[in-house]
């Protein structure tokens, strides 16, 4: 359960981390928004940590994005600092995610990790971006629209893949699949409560909406081992 887990992490990194890039590199943020997002930068580089417990390729990740985050600084500040180290570590991040969909045993379990790179970045670059207090109010809608019509194309590619699967074997995985689903419907809708209310958006909300969509891609990944 574990290794199902942290196998959720590489594409969802890799998606926060091209989210935060373009922010800290077009985006029209104040010297304090900044700071706040550079500080954040360790949450990413633990996480491939931990996925370094999978596959020691990871490391390379975690040194180019703690050596980003040693050369930048964490007050008000409008220094971008190194960004050729923080694109490398983007590239890095991008092989090690690409190598992961080339060794998935189907085109479905390949496309599946494709959509999380969108899904569940784009879920946790929004949690990461409220947690830094940013003022960028249309990424409060962009991304939960995102994430909706990712949440679409997963559906779309587990059913895909549950078409191809032999009845007895279908019949075995009903109960996980629906599971999933479940939870994939729920987190989506979390995460875009504060559009359907017309409230502002918080990070507990967002961050039960991650544990939801993380729990759902968990069960979901069973389906592709089949």
């Amino acid at each position: 359960m574990v290794q199902q887990l942290l196998a959720v992490f590489p594409p969802m990194l890799l998606g926060a981390q091209l989210i935060l890039t373009l922010i800290l590199v077009k985006g029209d943020i104040c010297p304090g928004q900044r700071g706040r997002i550079h500080k954040l930068l360790p949450v990413l580089a633990v996480m491939w940590l931990a996925v370094a417990s999978l596959r020691i390729e990871a490391m390379i990740v975690v040194f180019a994005i703690s050596y980003f985050y040693s050369q930048v600084q964490t007050k008000k500040t409008r220094v971008q600092g190194p960004l050729w180290v923080l694109y490398l570590a983007n590239g890095l991040a991008l092989s090690y995610v690409a190598i992961g969909i080339g060794e998935q045993p189907d085109l479905a379990a390949g496309i599946s990790v494709f959509v999380q790179i969108i899904l569940l970045g784009a879920l946790f670059a929004h949690l990461l971006l409220t947690v830094a207090r940013t003022r960028l109010q249309a990424f409060h809608r962009i991304l939960p629209v995102t994430g909706v019509i990712s949440a679409m194309l997963m559906s779309l590619v587990i059913l895909l893949k549950a078409i191809g699967l032999e009845e007895v074997t279908l019949t075995q995985a009903t109960q996980p699949l629906l599971i999933g689903f479940a939870l994939l419907i729920t987190s989506v809708l979390i995460w875009s409560w504060h559009i359907i209310v017309s409230k502002t958006v918080n990070k507990v909300q967002l961050a039960v909406a991650l544990l939801t969509l993380v729990s759902a891609t968990t069960f979901s990944q069973g389906l592709f081992v089949l």
